[in-house]
């Protein structure tokens, strides 16, 4: 990637956004990755950044990733927005798509899909589990 792009990720397992931003940082190229153990400080970091991308957990301590879509839209209208959950369901995908979700993918998938996600994804795709 030559283009000077931000990612924010957001979960609470410190293993999963290890991989994650080394994966993005060094395979995918994205030249800045911010990362958030809970909503609170991904809200803020969101709203002081302004990422292009948002890589985002559902369940977490202090909140939910679902519930701060909305909020993290506002902060953020243009950015993708990728629920990245292991509660990957209809119902949970649609309140994703309601509520400023671009995508939702279940964890466990290949982090090179994930990233291609992040570059291309039109809002409401389906993504496998």
């Amino acid at each position: 990637m030559d283009v000077d792009r931000t990612l924010l990720i957001v979960d609470d397992n410190v293993a999963v956004c290890s991989a994650i931003h080394a994966y993005m940082s060094r395979v995918a190229g994205w030249s800045h990755v911010l990362t958030a153990y809970d909503v609170g400080r991904g809200l803020a970091l969101a709203a002081e950044h302004r990422p292009h991308a948002i890589v985002l957990d559902n369940r977490m301590p202090g909140g939910d990733g679902i519930d701060s879509l909305p909020d993290l839209r506002r902060a953020c209208p243009g950015a993708v927005i990728v629920m990245h959950t292991s509660e990957d369901t209809l119902d949970v995908r649609g309140a994703a798509a309601r509520l400023g979700a671009d995508a939702v993918v279940g964890k466990g998938r290949p982090l090179d899909e994930l990233a291609e996600l992040l570059l291309t994804c039109p809002k409401g795709a389906e993504i496998p589990a």
